[in-house]
């Protein structure tokens, strides 16, 4: 290996294989090792951020299908991916395309509200390193001890981390026992801040979750199956960024919401960007209601979902 790349072999590998376009079996064969170890020193390379490899979005959002969707829904801006990619999680291909439209659009003088979910933190841990330590990653709403793999606080700090900005996590429950506990956390100094901040959000980014039978809101303990229940029978049928709504966008409230600490509605609707990922058949109604309250900006999803959510308009 040249001493130029210190002994680096994902340095090596990475140079022959984007710069000097060998094939990975070549690679294997000057480094002395297999195949499959070149691939996962190439893996390592974009993890690492010794590499970033950039699909344009501005390119995916030509796609005729996603004109399709901005025409029928009056989305701002749809980006499709393809049907067909890696035998992984739709939510980690969602994500990591998602990670590549942040990287785009984030700047230094960014404010951006973080909700949770698996297709928010698969977006979190594709993110390429990056240097905005004037942006700021903002939770959105209260926490909950058992989303410990997907929590808002770690979407929120591996956001941060990734693109090297201010993380904001907000210090609170989501839900509490009562309205009037809510409202004396809201009076505190260090939430009220918050709150403040947050309605300087010049993004938004969110999943969305279908309410049914096997929902993350129930599998990750957030809320109890009778508060979904009580939910389902008013009509809600999907939930964004901590607020329920109905087949045509229309927010859907219990007692709940008057315990839950949350970004307001307004405020988060005030929000110049928001951005959507997620995608999968089970969600096209609880899409297309989000669509049509106007939860959304942009819209991040693959095909098959965009097809079928088109077909209900």
């Amino acid at each position: 290996m040249p001493g130029a790349f210190g002994l680096d072999p994902v340095l090596w590998a990475a140079w022959l294989y984007y710069e000097e376009g060998l094939k990975q079996d070549e690679i294997a064969e000057k480094l002395g090792v297999s195949r499959a170890s070149v691939f996962n020193l190439l893996q390592r390379a974009r993890e690492e951020g010794v590499v970033n490899i950039k699909i344009d979005p501005a390119r995916m959002e030509r796609v005729s299908l996603a004109r399709e969707i901005e025409s029928a829904t009056g989305i701002d801006e749809c980006f499709i991916i393809p049907d067909e990619g890696a035998a992984e999680p739709l939510y980690d291909r969602i994500g990591r395309f998602g990670a590549r439209l942040l990287e785009q659009r984030l700047s230094d003088a960014d404010v951006l509200g973080v909700a949770w979910g698996r297709t928010v933190m698969s977006l979190s841990k594709a993110l390429a390193p990056m240097s905005l330590p004037g942006a700021s990653i903002a939770q959105v709403t209260g926490s909950s001890i058992a989303t410990y793999d997907f929590s808002p606080e770690l979407c929120t700090s591996n956001i941060a981390v990734r693109v090297g900005a201010r993380c904001i996590n907000l210090h609170a429950p989501g839900i509490v026992s009562s309205a009037k506990m809510k409202q004396l956390l809201m009076g505190e100094p260090i939430i009220e801040q918050h709150f403040r901040l947050l309605r300087t959000c010049t993004r938004t980014l969110f999943g969305v979750t279908h309410v049914g039978s096997e929902t993350l809101l129930k599998d990750s303990g957030f809320m109890s199956e009778q508060i979904l229940a009580d939910y389902q029978s008013r009509g809600a049928i999907g939930f964004v960024s901590g607020y329920f709504f109905d087949r045509e966008g229309k927010p859907v409230l219990t007692e709940i919401d008057a315990r839950h600490i949350v970004m307001p509605l307004e405020d988060f609707l005030q929000v110049p960007e928001r951005i959507c990922i997620g995608g999968g058949m089970e969600k096209v109604a609880a899409i297309s209601g989000m669509l049509r309250g106007r939860y959304a900006s942009i819209l991040v999803t693959d095909a098959g979902t965009a097809r079928a959510v088109l077909k209900t308009y």
